[in-house]
């Protein structure tokens, strides 16, 4: 298992093999709640969704962990059936002798994202008729087996002849396109919401643009996708007459919408928001009642730098996408078959990531200020933060919030209906008033201890997991400087920051312990303030023995000792 790095804090790093008898045989809790006890790792985990049992996060390169392969041959080949029925659609079915285009696909595994294309030869007269089955069967044949899985940027080059296209395939240099889809699929057909927006983008770019009587215009607009939807809007960028008087034009009707639609569609089959430029063209020739429309060039424009808030957290937020994506596809949006999907750290990257890109968090930050005042510095340490925050929601909260933020992910904000928005402002609503709240439910708690014992020996502290060894790691405790009971008291830090962290043996553990139990039968309650200075007493006297291998033979009159003083300090900063 591995995890994404942090900026300012050291690299993740794999499991050493010791750290995997761990988790096996010992789960040791922190002080939080009185004195220390041993679990088994059945009982620890016992109510933990699949992905979070077998700890899924992010790779080292920010790819996503999943629990089974996914992909495979047949998903290979429906890809390059796909990419022959795009060629087919764009320019196969409609070209005549002499015409040639370029097709650019980012590849991945198997998985194929259309770039861009272009007409790069116009040409003349009507030579033989071209069939589908004529077009589609020696591409297909070895299309997937020529693709290949290796990630690199393939260009399809078609040349009509008077009897039939011709085809070639390169490997051309470019940059590795940011909404490239990584995992083949057998992707399903356009949707009809999908067409309607094709449809009425299409209606925007024809009747405004009258083609003048024998005449040719040249159109370029810029186009907005967000997940599987494409946006209404249309931004005009040129249009000019190229040929034609303009004082006279040819009428159009509502059939010549179509080949711009099948153009656009299949710029649909990426990932996250992008933006895509085309150019048409509008020819009217002379005898012929309509003029004729033609998409003769496509580009996704490359997305500018993520914002600073996000950019060590980018790739991990755009494998979620994918991964979002995917299912949305293949209609598994019910939530009860997608609770443990995803584990909270993948989760929780997601919505923090999503929450940035797609600028939600001014919306939230009325009912949630601070969820959005955490959130919006951004990065890991935000996504980390906010996995706590999910822990603390209830379950049936948790999988409202992933519902609908799925529909966000696929269809966009504007997407939800009022219903739907007000359920988001109550869900937000609801975490903000949870974090001010104890945590006091069992799964909470365990899961954030293991989640501490995890990270501080795979992050903070590798060197020491190896130097104490089988035997002692699973006797040495971590523990929460600022314990989880009063994690309320601190709403904008994270419990489980690596400053709030500390490894002890189990003697000194006791120790430190003995003196937040000494805090807990002794008030009913305690203020911010006093719990960071007993927070400040604790590590004062007992902070020698904090991250190191503990001796008892020459340490056990001097821990006496420290916890002697660390009980008569706390008693006076709680004025006992």
């Amino acid at each position: 298992m591995t995890r994404s790095v942090s900026r300012g804090e050291g690299p993740w790093h794999r499991m050493p093999p010791v750290l995997g008898l761990l988790w096996v045989f010992a789960l040791a809790a922190c002080a939080s709640d009185g004195s220390f006890e041993r679990e088994s790792f059945e009982a620890a985990t016992g109510d933990d969704t699949p992905a979070e049992r077998a700890g899924l996060g992010f790779t080292r390169e920010g790819a996503l962990e999943r629990a089974g392969p996914v992909g495979g041959e047949r998903a290979r080949q429906a890809e390059a059936a796909r990419v022959v029925r795009e060629l087919w659609e764009v320019a196969g079915a409609r070209g005549v002798p002499g015409e040639a285009w370029t097709f650019d696909y980012q590849v991945h595994d198997g998985a194929l994202t259309l770039v861009s294309f272009r007409r790069t030869a116009t040409g003349q007269g009507a030579g033989a008729a071209v069939e589908w089955s004529g077009f589609s069967r020696e591409l297909t044949r070895s299309l997937s087996t020529l693709v290949g899985v290796k990630p690199r940027r393939l260009r399809f080059t078609l040349a009509r002849g008077v009897e039939r296209w011709r085809f070639d395939l390169e490997t051309v240099r470019g940059p590795v396109a940011a909404h490239a889809r990584t995992v083949p699929e057998s992707l399903p057909g356009a949707s009809e919401p999908l067409v309607s927006d094709a449809l009425t983008v299409a209606r925007q770019l024809l009747p405004a643009s009258r083609v003048p009587w024998e005449g040719r215009v040249h159109e370029r607009a810029r186009l907005q996708f967000e997940g599987l939807r494409l946006h209404p809007e249309v931004e005009l960028v040129v249009f000019e007459v190229q040929e034609g008087s303009g004082r006279r034009t040819a009428p159009g009707s509502a059939d010549l919408r179509m080949p711009v639609v099948q153009a656009l569609l299949p710029f649909v089959n990426a990932v996250g928001s992008r933006t895509v430029e085309v150019e048409l063209e509008g020819r009217h020739v002379r005898g012929e009642p309509e003029p004729r429309w033609r998409v003769v060039a496509a580009t996704t424009l490359e997305p500018s730098e993520p914002p600073e808030e996000m950019q060590d957290i980018a790739k991990e937020y755009r494998a979620m996408q994918e991964e979002i994506l995917r299912h949305w596809r293949e209609e598994v949006k019910d939530s009860a078959r997608l609770a443990g999907v995803w584990s909270f750290e993948q989760l929780a990257y997601w919505y923090v990531g999503g929450f940035i890109a797609k600028g939600a968090l001014g919306a939230m930050e009325a009912v949630a200020p601070t969820v959005v005042s955490v959130l919006g510095r951004g990065g890991a340490k935000a996504a980390q933060w906010f996995r706590t925050v999910l822990i603390r929601t209830p379950p049936a909260e948790r999988e409202a919030l992933q519902r609908i933020w799925m529909k966000v992910e696929a269809e966009g904000l504007m997407a939800l209906k009022a219903g739907e928005q007000a359920e988001l402002q109550s869900l937000l609503k609801g975490m903000e008033h949870q974090l001010r709240r104890p945590i006091t439910d069992k799964y909470s708690k365990d899961k954030l201890r293991e989640w501490a014992r995890q990270e501080y020996f795979e992050v903070h502290r590798p060197q020491l997991a190896q130097a104490l060894g089988k035997d002692l790691l699973g006797t040495y405790q971590v523990h929460h400087l600022v314990p989880i009971e009063h994690a309320h008291l601190f709403p904008t830090r994270g419990v489980n920051v690596a400053e709030n962290l500390v490894g002890m043996a189990r003697e000194v553990h006791s120790s430190v312990n003995s003196v937040w139990t000494f805090v807990r039968t002794n008030t009913k309650s305690v203020s911010a303030r006093e719990v960071e200075e007993i927070a400040h007493i604790t590590h004062n006297h007992f902070g020698r023995w904090f991250h190191v291998l503990y001796d008892p033979s020459k340490s056990g009159a001097a821990l006496a000792s420290a916890e002697k003083a660390a009980l008569k300090e706390v008693a006076a900063v709680l004025g006992l």
